[in-house]
């Protein structure tokens, strides 16, 4: 197999995906019995629902999607996981930078960081609809959009603020999240110049987003964490 057919396989997507985030939501459910009062509720509850979500997502998009045949519920869901695999991101960012935020504030805010990138695509499509009609272009416009927000946060809104336990984790996911959307955009590109093997390349972010950003919030997360 090509690295093509290899990507675009269902032994990579559900195959190695979907069992990457089933491990990930195993160690949280082993975490929160072992340890129930080592991180406060926020970051508890966010942990499960981060978990299932993305267990979620692996289950229904992908190449072995139960949706197939329904090319309309497939797209709905393909858009709906996306913005959630950003919105898990930003809400966890909003509240642990401003933790005294209403709930209500903070859940607007990060829907509203969310949307950004989609809302981007959707009129760059309407404007330019002959370059968007690849959909690895469409993928890396994304891509850099949400490279500029996550730098914005990185670099913007969480650079002079002052150190704490939540600021240093909340440094740490806006770091993960830039680095996992570099390597999405590199591979891109390299794809879009005719290097085959660079979607072997989209393997690594993908089983950043699927797995690795559960277990690694859980890993950086402080014990005196307290959003």
């Amino acid at each position: 197999m090509s690295p093509a057919q290899i990507y675009s396989s269902p032994w990579h997507h559900p195959g190695l995906l979907l069992p990457i985030a089933l491990a990930a939501l195993a160690i949280v459910l082993q975490q929160r019995s072992r340890h129930p009062d080592h991180w406060p509720p926020f970051l508890r509850v966010w942990l499960l629902g981060c978990a299932l979500e993305i267990v979620l997502d692996a289950s229904l998009t992908g190449f072995a999607t139960p949706l197939h045949g329904h090319p309309d519920a497939e797209r709905v869901a393909s858009i709906v996981f996306v913005i959630l695999g950003d919105l898990r991101a930003y809400l966890l960012l909003d509240r642990l930078a401003s933790p005294s935020r209403p709930w209500s504030s903070t859940w607007a805010r990060a829907l509203g960081w969310s949307l950004v990138a989609s809302l981007a695509v959707a009129a760059a499509t309407r404007l330019a609809p002959t370059t968007f009609a690849t959909t690895r272009n469409v993928f890396l416009f994304y891509e850099v959009v949400s490279l500029a927000l996550f730098g914005l946060w990185r670099f913007g809104l969480l650079a002079r603020r002052r150190p704490t336990p939540a600021l240093a984790l909340a440094r740490a996911v806006a770091t993960f999240c830039l680095a996992q959307y570099a390597l999405w955009a590199s591979a891109d590109v390299l794809i879009l110049s005719g290097i085959d093997l660079a979607y072997l390349l989209r393997i690594v972010p993908n089983l950043l987003y699927y797995g690795f950003f559960v277990a690694f919030v859980l890993w950086r997360a402080p014990r005196d964490l307290r959003p």
